[in-house]
């Protein structure tokens, strides 16, 4: 059984750019006639968050900024292109940040909750960045530690953009961040090299791996071997965000992905939390394609513990490609800090 948290108002709830609006808006209707057919799940209506909440991650001012362009009667942008305010935002932050601690909340019963809408990771303390106008995966580490920083959190990051804002909200802080995105030195948000490891306390907990552009299914298989740094790591409580714009026909296109490899990160997850015997809360993330729906609903399968290939898989033609990212896999899975092992 795996817990979705849902609420219709999701169906309405979109920050991206007015160009493909619409389209984040048909990804969830779709994705809701998909998985109200879907055995072995159980909805979960979501809390609305207070306001403060938001405290935990962003400043005042920007909080203020927020309900400040939550009351304009038109639709504008909160950064310099990229993500969208309307009249009433402020109240369906709340409602995205409630449905993380709904999924705190019912973690208790669950060991796998879903929520398809969030995983706002470039969002930063006092702005937004590429249609994300809170950073909701933030907030949810600072809810579980609750004061205990030495509570096992990880967080893996799997999307077609670097986590640039999450990286650098927890950069210090001794919590596994794992991220997997195309990169070329100049692809959005352009931030991800190898050698940003962390700093203070933080430092050997930040992994990236950035994928080469055009990167398939053979490719992402490969890069997917960094995940064993969780069986070391051992969390208590594993963060997911399974971004599915890296899907083929996605139309900010970036990697060669079929709906396979978002089907095998959903098992490897399931598999790696089910042996490790840790709580599973996994977000949507990015998707702006057809497909966008079909690789959401396939993740679900793979975390349920269903393994599929509905869809014929693609490899990279050049095999260089898989080279690079099996290299950058090694070297780090090489470089794990002792502390790992001590906390």
């Amino acid at each position: 059984m795996i817990g979705v948290i849902w609420d219709d108002r999701f169906l309405e709830i979109t920050f991206s750019h007015p160009m493909i609006r619409d389209i984040s808006k048909q990804r969830l209707r779709k994705f809701w006639e998909l998985i109200k057919e879907e055995p072995e799940v159980l909805f979960i209506k979501p809390e609305i968050a207070d306001e403060n909440e938001l405290k935990l991650i962003h400043t005042e001012e920007y909080i203020q900024k927020l309900k400040e362009a939550s009351e304009d009667q038109y639709i504008g942008f909160l950064d310099s292109g990229d993500t969208v305010h309307y009249p009433g935002m402020f109240n369906d932050l709340l409602l995205i940040v409630g449905s993380s601690n709904t999924a705190i909340k019912y973690s208790r019963f669950l060991d796998k909750i879903y929520i398809p809408i969030g995983g706002f990771h470039h969002a930063f303390p006092n702005s937004a960045m590429g249609f994300c106008p809170i950073n909701d995966i933030a907030i949810t580490v600072r809810k579980l530690q609750n004061g205990n920083e030495k509570r096992r959190i990880a967080i893996v990051d799997v999307d077609a953009h670097h986590g640039n804002g999450l990286q650098y909200i927890l950069y210090s802080d001794p919590i596994l961040k794992i991220n997997i995105f195309a990169y070329d030195g100049k692809f959005f948000p352009g931030t991800g090299k190898i050698e940003e490891r962390g700093s203070g306390k933080g430092y050997g907990y930040n992994f990236n791996v950035p994928l080469p552009l055009g990167t398939a299914d053979d490719g992402f298989e490969e890069a997917l071997k960094i995940l064993d740094i969780l069986y070391t790591y051992k969390p208590e409580y594993l963060l997911v965000l399974a971004g599915v714009d890296g899907h083929k026909e996605d139309s900010l296109k970036s990697l060669d992905l079929s709906l396979n490899s978002f089907n095998l990160l959903g098992y490897k997850i399931s598999r790696i939390s089910s042996d490790l015997k840790a709580k599973v809360i996994s977000y949507g993330g990015g998707g702006y394609g057809e497909y966008s729906s079909l690789c959401m609903l396939e993740f679900i399968r793979g975390l349920k513990g269903i393994r599929e290939e509905k869809d014929e898989k693609t490899e990279n033609t050049d095999k260089e490609k898989n080279y690079q990212i099996q290299k950058i896999v090694n070297s780090l899975l090489e470089s794990l800090p002792s502390s790992f092992e001590q906390r």
